[in-house]
């Protein structure tokens, strides 16, 4: 057919798709009969109609039709093409461009025609709602002329009808979707999440599959917004969506979600932790590449660093977001997975001062102590609490801890007390233990606590961790019904009182041994260091005297 009689034909064939979807209302059926209408006008051996999942990064094939390879079937269960396997899908998904193939040109698509028993190809973008929805393939067999570049435009043309079909007969579902749906990145949302995770952690709990998930937010889309506009902001926003979709194709099982305004999660179950860690490592270079990329933050947490099955999804999400915020902190252009250190620091310059130095002290043991004294010398005239309250500050946040104590006990008195704490992250509620565990004026008698009077006494320092051989029985007891990990105390004594810090760690903490000497040195420099003023006594005691009740 050429000429005057090609172009009849293809008008005819038009006519034909647009009766298909007038007369077709289930959304199955309609693909099914308009890949027929689409493989007959373009006169392709063999068709094929696939969606986009934008939420698992793939295409997936919904029907082939025509002539079917070995293991072929014309409704799969499970076809699907990762971007990331498939670069040649990026422009189309991406830049909703159109391209040919044939066999022996080089590219990935002309191998797959080779092992397909095909000679060429054509793939056009199926645009719906000014987004890309899916794909149209059409191939031919040796024998048949290849596809040439006006063929695109006729093809084209199909994919507009295809794309009305699916207007017409997705509408419905389309309307119950938008409730889990982010209406500007098209990505699933945070409701979606949630129902996701609940049912892969109930499959965790049934089979011990590995749960996993990656957040991650934009870095510095504030800045993005005051300088060049929301609308500049969107398009960012847009474009990081569109390679959290794409990393997630490396996941078999994998939902990529925005729950937030520069935030997103990819939620992996049924795959190991590396897989996840993949994930999150390819959309770190995904968006480190692209133009006018301000970067992101990303954090892994997976059941598989968690011990015993994981009742609720909180908790997997708080190990995320404290692996993310660690990430952020450190400037890191890597992924920071929960129970594990920090990456290598890459913080760009011009970044908060504060935020270099402690990515720096993470580690380096020496410039921490020497931070440290650095924070004492500038606080001559405060008092021994108020020192002390700034070396666990300190060393809680260069280790990431999840809290700190401080208690004092009185001259002659055997009652530790309880003076002040800051929680970071609250730890997991341990059953049979009672919560409130660093209630201000809680005491502790410490005939109990051989090891605490003698750092007390002695300026010395220990450290505890769970189910570690040689812990002291009531340290160890203590951590466990706190619901941590492990800690550093350290301890000394003035001729008021006698002080002890202690700095607690959960899952997500940086190791605190090798800051054990730090965290006792800073303590006796803390009390030893005070500046007194010789005249007349203090209104008040150091450290009150304990209160009746005891623990």
């Amino acid at each position: 057919m050429t000429g005057a009689n090609d172009d009849a034909f293809r008008l005819r064939s038009l006519l034909d798709i647009a009766k298909v979807v007038s007369s077709t209302r289930r959304f199955d059926d309609l693909v099914e009969a308009t890949a027929e209408s689409a493989r007959r006008s373009l006169d392709a051996a063999s068709l094929s109609i696939s969606r986009w999942d934008r939420e698992s990064g793939v295409l997936r094939t919904l029907v082939n039709v025509g002539m079917l390879c070995p293991g072929e079937t014309r409704f799969p269960d499970d076809e699907t093409y990762s971007l990331a396997a498939w670069p040649d899908l990026a422009v189309l998904v991406e830049d909703r461009l159109s391209f040919l193939a044939t066999v022996g040109d080089g590219s990935a698509e002309g191998g797959l025609l080779a092992q397909m028993g095909r000679d060429s190809s054509l793939s056009v973008p199926i645009i719906v709602e000014s987004r890309t929805w899916g794909e149209l393939w059409a191939a031919r067999v040796a024998g048949q002329p290849r596809y040439l570049e006006e063929d695109l435009d006729f093809a084209e043309a199909v994919a507009v009808q295809i794309g009305a079909a699916v207007v017409q007969a997705d509408h419905l579902a389309r309307v119950e979707r938008l409730a889990f749906t982010d209406p500007l990145t098209g990505l699933a949302n945070r409701r979606a999440v949630d129902e996701r995770l609940d049912l892969a952690l109930a499959d965790h709990r049934a089979t011990k599959g590995s749960v996993s998930v990656i957040l991650a937010d934009i870095n510095r889309l504030k800045q993005v917004n005051d300088t060049f506009g929301h609308e500049a902001g969107d398009r960012l926003i847009v474009s990081v969506a569109a390679a959290v979709s794409r990393a997630s194709g490396l996941a078999r099982d994998a939902m990529a979600a925005r729950i937030g305004g520069d935030e997103f999660c990819v939620v992996i179950s049924g795959e190991p932790l590396a897989t996840a860690v993949l994930v999150a490592e390819e959309l770190c270079r995904l968006v480190d590449t692209q133009p006018m990329s301000t970067g992101i933050s990303c954090g892994v947490a997976s059941t598989e660093v968690l011990s015993g099955p994981v009742d609720s999804a909180v908790r997997l999400f708080r190990l995320a977001d404290a692996a993310q915020y660690r990430a952020k902190r450190a400037g890191s252009r890597h992924p920071v997975v929960a129970g594990r250190s920090a990456p290598e620091d890459e913080v760009d310059a011009g970044e908060d001062d504060r935020r270099v130095r402690r990515g720096r002290l993470s580690t380096d043991v020496q410039a921490a102590l020497e931070s440290g004294l650095a924070l004492l010398d500038a606080m001559p005239d405060d008092g021994v609490k108020e020192r002390l309250e700034q070396v666990a500050d300190h060393v809680r946040d260069i280790l990431d801890a999840a809290a700190w104590w401080l208690s004092g006990v009185a001259p002659g008195a055997e009652d530790l007390v309880t003076l002040n704490s800051s929680v970071q992250r609250a730890a997991e509620q341990v059953p049979g233990m009672s919560g409130g565990f660093a209630e201000v004026g809680l005491t502790f008698d410490l005939r109990d606590y051989p090891l605490t009077r003698r750092a007390i006494e002695g300026a010395g320092s220990f450290a505890v961790e769970v189910g570690m051989p040689g812990n002291d029985a009531a340290e160890e007891a203590t951590l466990v019904s706190a619901g941590y990990h492990s800690m550093l105390a350290a301890g000394a004594s003035d001729a008021e009182s006698g002080w002890l810090v202690e700095v607690y760690a959960d899952h997500i903490s940086l190791p605190m041994a090798a800051f054990e000497p730090v965290l006792r040195a800073l303590v006796a420099i803390a009390v030893a260091g005070v500046r007194r003023s010789g005249g007349e006594p203090d209104d008040e005691p150091a450290v009150p005297h304990a209160r009746s009740e005891r623990r």
